[in-house]
C-alpha cells in the first residue's frame, strides 16, 4: 500500500474529534460507544482517555481486537486493530484536555484515568470532499438528466483500503 494512501488516511483521521470504539463483550457480542479522540500519531495509533474501571477496559483486557468507525458529512473512515490500556502518567499528562475534568474529579492526576491506544492494522476511508465532491456532483447531475447511474469514485484520494 502506498505511503501516500497511509498519509491521507492519517490526515483524514485528524479531522475527527470523536469516534465509535467497538469492543467484544464477554458473551462475544460487539459493543460500540462514542469516544473523544485524544490523539492520532504519525504512525496512525489512536488514543482515547477512559476510566480504569469502565466496561470497555475490562473488554479490551479480555480481547484486544477492536474496530473504530468515524463519520462526517463528506468523510468516513474505519480501522481495525489491537488495543492496549496504558497507565503511563507522563503520556496522560501530555494528552490531558481540561474538558475531561468533568469525568475525572482529580484532574490529570486522578488515579482512575487510563489511555486506550489502538494500533491499527487495516483501515478504509471514503473522502468525498474537495475536487471529488465537485466531480461527483457533476457526474450525478449528468446521470440524473440522462436516466443513468454513476459509479463511486475510484481515485485513491476518494477511497482506499490501507494496511498500516
Amino acid at each position: 500500500m502506498s505511503q501516500k494512501k497511509k498519509q491521507h488516511f492519517i490526515d483524514l483521521m485528524r479531522n475527527f474529534d470523536n469516534a465509535m470504539l467497538v469492543t467484544h463483550a464477554a458473551n462475544g457480542e460487539m459493543r460500540a460507544r462514542p469516544m473523544a479522540i485524544a490523539d492520532v500519531t504519525d504512525s496512525g495509533d489512536v488514543f482515547f482517555v477512559t476510566h480504569t474501571e469502565s466496561g470497555k477496559v475490562e473488554e479490551l483486557l479480555r480481547d484486544e481486537r477492536t474496530l473504530i468507525t468515524l463519520q462526517g458529512t463528506l468523510k468516513q473512515a474505519s480501522l481495525t486493530g489491537r488495543a492496549e490500556v496504558i497507565h503511563d502518567r507522563q503520556a496522560i499528562r501530555k494528552l490531558w484536555n481540561p474538558a475531561w475534568q468533568m469525568w475525572f474529579a482529580g484532574g490529570v492526576e486522578d488515579p482512575n484515568i487510563a489511555l486506550i491506544r489502538v494500533k491499527p492494522e487495516e483501515a478504509e476511508y471514503w473522502d468525498m470532499g474537495g475536487k471529488t465532491l465537485v466531480t461527483l456532483a457533476f457526474d450525478g447531475l449528468r446521470a440524473l438528466f440522462k436516466g443513468e447511474t454513476i459509479e463511486p469514485p475510484k481515485k485513491p484520494e476518494a477511497h482506499a483500503q490501507v494496511s498500516l
